[in-house]
């Protein structure tokens, strides 16, 4: 009988310490699990804080043309100088490129005038950008050997009769109006100097629109690999993967 009390004894007092071992043991893991958990959502957090938009987009999974184009301010902040100036430029392009793209979008599924008339606003308008240095070829083409009607123009100082075997001259402007127009020709007001001055002139704007012309478009071009880079969810790439990027977006591959 006194053994039996011995056991049960016993028995009552290993399952108390169980269950007190089982208790502790709980606590204790609940406890680290709690620290753990504390200690990798500080991490987190922290590391979040520390991130920028367009950093954290690097790594995936979030849009990232919406979230580049929301990290602007953050950047442009930090810019300074040619840089900062192509960042703001660079926002214009964005959004441009992205309403063509949300446009053609809608009219491929709406087919909607309205959409039609707004997207081929922008295509004419970079067209007409893009002739822009054409202008600068009508004055030579206006005073070539092609205009037939300048072939019987001459400068203000032209004082010859313009007759065959008469080598006289007229002796004042006046005269040499009444000369040229008994001969069909005109006397032009501008003098052969001035001429030459208006064609340089002329040469160093069609030189600077063509340049300006050039580096908007390419400026636009990379601007568009860059929206389609966003758009395709790609993060840094290097030179071949850039290049292998460009030939799939011209070749639609």
């Amino acid at each position: 009988m006194k053994y039996g009390q011995d056991v049960s004894l016993d028995i009552s007092f290993n399952r108390l310490l169980s269950k007190h071992e089982l208790i502790n043991d709980s606590y204790k893991t609940h406890s680290r699990h709690k620290h753990a958990n504390y200690g990798m959502n500080k991490n987190i957090k922290s590391e979040a804080e520390k991130k920028s938009t367009y950093s954290q987009i690097s790594g995936g999974g979030l849009n990232k043309f919406d979230a580049y184009m929301k990290d602007y301010k953050y950047r442009y902040s930090k810019k300074k100088g040619i840089a900062k100036l192509d960042c703001y430029y660079e926002k214009k392009v964005l959004k441009k490129i992205n309403n063509i793209y949300e446009i053609s979008e809608y009219m491929r599924n709406k087919n909607k005038f309205y959409n039609k008339k707004i997207f081929n606003r922008y295509i004419i308008s970079l067209i007409i950008f893009a002739f822009i240095p054409f202008l600068g070829t009508i004055l030579p083409l206006f005073f070539s050997d092609l205009n037939p009607y300048v072939k019987n123009w001459c400068f203000n100082t032209c004082r010859s009769k313009h007759i065959k075997n008469d080598n006289s001259k007229s002796q004042t402007i006046e005269a040499a109006k009444t000369d040229h127009q008994q001969q069909q020709r005109y006397l032009t007001s501008l003098s052969k100097d001035t001429l030459g001055t208006i064609q340089i002139l002329n040469f160093v704007l069609l030189l600077l629109s063509i340049i300006i012309v050039l580096f908007v478009l390419f400026y636009i071009l990379l601007k568009y690999i860059k929206y389609a880079r966003l758009r395709a969810g790609k993060g840094k790439m290097s030179l071949k993967q850039y290049c292998c990027f460009f030939n799939e977006l011209i070749t639609g591959k």
